[in-house]
């Protein structure tokens, strides 16, 4: 049927070339749309599941072993019980104690970073176990799943510390380690977990870091990657908030960096929302990611040895 006069003069119909146009352009958008969230959800799971190791060195004048900062300790090995072998360090307390900490590293990181700054003052009083969780340092490769298959890792350690007739224990975690220490605390014969940056979900940390790369739609492409990484390592990968109320009756000090720009300082406050007593919160003001320690210093080491006395040695210590 020809079109008649008005039709083609009717301001509310686009002519057929722009019409054409508007079309082009929705079928590129959605092409490339399409492409993005492939990328996501192949690449951004792959830096996720196997990042590249960083190689077992330390940084420039730091130690690479505790017997640089005057410790006693021995090389250890142990198997967990989905087949992947781990290796750390067992440094022995200073005092005559049976009661250990098991002090859990960064995501893509291994145990060096933290030897320095949190083992000389926790081995004055408890002994202290560092190792490398699976796909990191010099464990066995394996994929890695933010804290899902991490639980074995950290039971493995529980284990081995049990079979040397060590305890109470507490699980001591950074980042992704104090993620995995609620997750892993909640089911393992633990006294207390000290919780150092953890994220309540996986989405915040991979958004904030997507942000800091300008990468676009950072909401929806944390879902992306997450389900990327999901499908990669073929387990469901599981959040801290979802776990932290079971921990008690363990005791729980979550410390909130309180400018962290890759785990919003909410994620901490909401997992301290959700936990159960007995609990502590600590915010170091000032704070970036992983600085609590280094900001608040002595403020810091005495407000975790002071928690760590009250539920591995059942004492209050004194106020300083």
């Amino acid at each position: 049927m020809a079109r008649t006069r008005a039709e083609d003069t009717d301001p509310s119909r686009p002519p057929g070339r722009q019409r054409g146009l508007t079309a082009r352009l929705g079928r590129l958008a959605g092409t490339l749309l399409a492409g993005y969230a492939g990328f996501l959800v192949v690449e951004g799971s792959r830096r996720v599941v196997r990042p590249p190791r960083r190689p077992f060195e330390a940084l420039a004048g730091d130690p690479t072993t505790p017997a640089e900062l005057g410790l006693d300790y021995e090389d250890v090995r142990f198997t967990t019980d989905d087949g992947v072998t781990l290796s750390g360090w067992l440094i022995r307390a200073r005092r005559e104690t049976r009661g250990a900490v098991v002090l859990l590293h960064g995501f893509s990181w291994n145990r060096l970073p933290w030897l320095a700054s949190f083992v000389p003052w926790l081995s004055e009083r408890y002994h202290v176990l560092q190792f490398d969780f699976r796909g990191h340092g010099v464990s066995d490769d394996a994929d890695i799943t933010l804290g899902t298959a991490e639980r074995h890792d950290v039971a493995a350690a529980v284990r081995m510390l049990e079979g040397r007739g060590l305890g109470p224990i507490a699980l001591m975690g950074i980042s992704m380690g104090a993620a995995v220490a609620i997750m892993a605390g909640a089911d393992l014969p633990v006294a207390a977990v000290v919780a150092d940056a953890p994220y309540a979900d996986l989405y915040n940390p991979i958004g904030n870091r997507m942000r800091e790369l300008r990468y676009p739609l950072p909401w929806l492409g944390s879902r992306l990657v997450v389900l990327g990484a999901t499908l990669r390592a073929r387990t469901r990968l599981l959040a801290p908030i979802d776990h932290v109320a079971r921990l008690a009756p363990r005791g729980l000090l979550l410390i909130v960096p309180r400018e962290d720009q890759l785990i919003d300082a909410e994620q901490g406050l909401h997992l301290y929302a959700s936990a159960q007593p007995p609990k502590e919160l600590y915010v170091v003001e000032g704070a970036g990611h992983a600085d609590a320690c280094s900001i608040g210093g002595e403020e810091y080491r005495r407000r975790v040895v002071a928690f760590l006395a009250r539920h591995l040695d059942g004492v209050e210590e004194p106020a300083t």
